[in-house]
């Protein structure tokens, strides 16, 4: 542990006499002074939802928005770093998914619900400007005529004549039946009284746009899915010109924002000659490339300029990248607050040198701190975990292995803090994705595991993202087969190892990891003694066949070719569905499956619960009242912990 490590020694060097922390309608914000804890917490305290899941600060750098999680609501709290002054406003029932300002005195909150579209349900997301000292609270487009009052995307604040504006994207529906014009939208909204402005309107399929500060548009993005073609255009005074195109069956490229000139556009290359390059481009259409890896980092962009100043990556700050130099004091400046423990730049205010830093690592499950490296003064904002006492975070440690093709495969290992690690119980407990990617962050679900004595294995399968293209590639056409089997592979090495006891070994997994929870004791038995499936896919065929009715395109959609391209052929998709294997499956079987997903119907996992059922085979399924793919509810959330591992531990005990 370092010694300049901020929540136990000398705060920040000089900074430490100025240091003070937030309290919250009387509730310390940070709580490191605990006793020591001889015994596991409850699996509660792991299944809650972050007492603090969203944090930002104003423009002026002066006051603090958080969301934060009480008594089983949601509760947003505006707080003056300046004078204390704390304001507070219930937020009942919404599920926050993001959180900015909208100017200095009223909050952008971002939030979704589960709504019914015909026959099928949705997430719909939408967006409220809160001034939560006024009480005041306005949805975005409720006063637009011909749409409904929900956002897409590009959501920025802007300044226009001086005042702040908040963006953001939908669709207009006018007319009727086949006469009927769906057209894509960009409004700006006014943060006090709220009239909404429209900044570009066009029948095209927009994916995003490219806006000044200034609320000038320089730049749009387009996809035709009936013809597969990707355009970039650019604003003139008389008009959008098309200055780049591209045929992109899948890969197409991704408009990011602005270059570093303020000028030109910053793209980033799905394919071709260019694959995994950014490249600025501009206005007359000229490539300049940008000498970075750009399949492993993240373009960074000033707070009010809106140009490109750096990069960032998931190794963390130390791996930061900046062009501009106000923001490349902040690495060197952040390691001398915090030592060598993981910190991510959570957030700035218009002054770059004034940020938001979170903390993990070491003990510590997620801090949040307001930074004026400018001024000298910091203030300890929250505690993502208050009451998870800091001896029962597990370390989450990278663990790399051979498959047996040779490929490597990384990712991440999380041991029980009392107990040798010689031959442990595991759970192997994959992500979803599967084009996702696993990271060293606190993980409550393997932090609850690794609570009651089990090992915990993340692998980052071939297919993953976040090591390059070629290895996301490795897994095309390898769902279910070569996937599957990097899961194995990695319990055979932990085997090898002296770590894993080959007789305890149970999966647990959800979405992509669900799947895969459910292939691994069908199509690649012998491994576990059971399986925990979350909201898992279990039946190829109906899924695509939901995927296909709701995409339309007759089967040729962007979203369809890009699960066959994982899939593989049609022809042999009931080799990978684990339904299509039931005789094979000869350990007890947990589903788990949220009543509103949206993104694997609740049906993939009735599916399976009735053949298993039927064949005589050992399965329970819980259902999860009002919950989403995401796990947004609390309750549901320890519903599913205390479920899963009460299971684990019956069928696969770490003792």
């Amino acid at each position: 542990m370092t010694d300049n490590f901020l929540s136990r020694r000398s705060l920040f060097g000089a900074f430490a006499t100025m240091a003070t922390p937030v309290i919250l309608n009387g509730i310390p914000a940070l709580a490191w002074a605990q006793s020591a804890a001889p015994t596991p917490p409850p699996l509660a305290v792991y299944g809650k939802l972050p007492t603090i899941s969203k944090v930002a600060l104003s423009p002026d750098g002066t006051r603090v928005c958080l969301a934060m999680n009480k008594d089983g609501g949601i509760v947003m709290y505006d707080y003056d770093l300046t004078t204390g002054k704390t304001a507070a406003a219930a937020i009942d029932g919404d599920k926050i998914r993001d959180l900015m300002w909208a100017d200095n005195k009223s909050i952008f909150v971002t939030t979704s619900k589960t709504s019914k579209f015909g026959a099928d349900q949705i997430e719909e997301w939408l967006g409220f400007i809160i001034d939560v000292h006024a009480g005041r609270r306005y949805q975005l487009y409720s006063e637009q005529k011909d749409f409904r009052a929900v956002i897409f995307g590009d959501i920025r604040r802007i300044k226009v004549n001086g005042g702040y504006r908040i963006t953001a994207s939908n669709f207009s529906a006018s007319g009727y039946g086949i006469t009927t014009e769906i057209n894509t939208a960009l409004y700006g909204f006014t943060t006090e009284g709220h009239r909404g402005f429209l900044i570009d309107e066009d029948g095209r399929r927009i994916n995003n746009w490219v806006i000044r500060y200034d609320g000038t548009l320089v730049a749009r993005s387009e996809y035709d899915d009936d013809k597969h073609v990707w355009s970039l255009r650019y604003r003139t005074e008389k008009g959008w010109r098309n200055i780049y195109e591209v045929k992109a069956e899948l890969d197409m490229p991704y408009l990011s924002g602005l270059g570093r000139d303020g000028q030109s556009v910053l793209l980033y290359m799905n394919d071709g000659d260019l694959k995994d390059k950014y490249v600025e481009v501009t206005p007359d259409g000229v490539f300049k490339t940008i000498d970075i890896d750009g399949a492993t980092h993240w373009p960074i962009f000033h707070p009010t300029t809106f140009n490109l100043v750096g990069f960032g990556n998931t190794s963390g700050i130390a791996e930061f990248v900046f062009y501009d130099p106000v923001f490349a004091q902040l690495p060197k400046l952040v390691k001398g607050a915090v030592g060598d423990i993981h910190a991510d730049l959570a957030g700035f205010a218009e002054d770059p040198l004034h940020v938001l830093v979170f903390v993990q690592g070491e003990g510590n499950s997620g801090t949040y701190y307001a930074i004026d490296f400018r001024k000298g003064g910091y203030k300890e904002i929250g505690q993502s975990y208050p009451d998870l006492p800091m001896e029962w975070v597990a370390d989450k440690a990278p663990y790399a292995y051979k498959a047996a093709d040779g490929l490597e495969i990384p990712g991440f290992l999380t041991l029980p803090v009392d107990r040798e690690a010689k031959n442990l119980a595991l759970v192997v407990l994959p992500h979803g994705g599967p084009e996702a990617y696993e990271d060293s962050s606190f993980d409550f679900l393997s932090q609850a595991l690794s609570s009651r004595g089990y090992a915990v294995l993340q692998p980052n399968y071939r297919g993953s993202a976040g090591y390059g293209s070629a290895f996301t590639a490795s897994g095309y056409g390898q769902f279910g087969r070569r996937m599957q089997t990097d899961l194995s592979d990695g319990v055979r090495a932990l085997v090898k190892a002296g770590k894993v006891d080959p007789k305890r070994v149970a999966i647990f997994g959800g979405s992509y990891g669900g799947y895969a929870a459910l292939a691994g004791v069908s199509i690649d038995p012998g491994v576990y003694n059971c399986a925990v499936s979350l909201a898992g896919i279990s039946d190829i065929k109906a899924f695509m066949a939901h995927e296909l009715e709701w995409q339309g395109y007759k089967g040729d959609s962007h979203t369809m070719r890009y699960w066959r391209r994982f899939l593989g052929d049609e022809s042999r998709w009931d080799e990978i569905s684990p339904v299509k294997h039931i005789d094979a499956i000869k350990v007890p079987v947990l589903l788990i499956h949220g009543k509103d997903d949206t993104v694997v119907p609740f049906e993939q996992s009735t599916i399976m619960y009735n053949a298993m059922q039927k064949a005589g085979k050992s399965v329970e399924l819980v259902q999860l009242k009002q919950e989403d793919h995401w796990m947004s509810r609390e309750p549901t959330r320890i519903q599913t912990v205390e479920s899963a591992v009460g299971f684990l531990m019956k069928h696969n005990p770490p003792v």
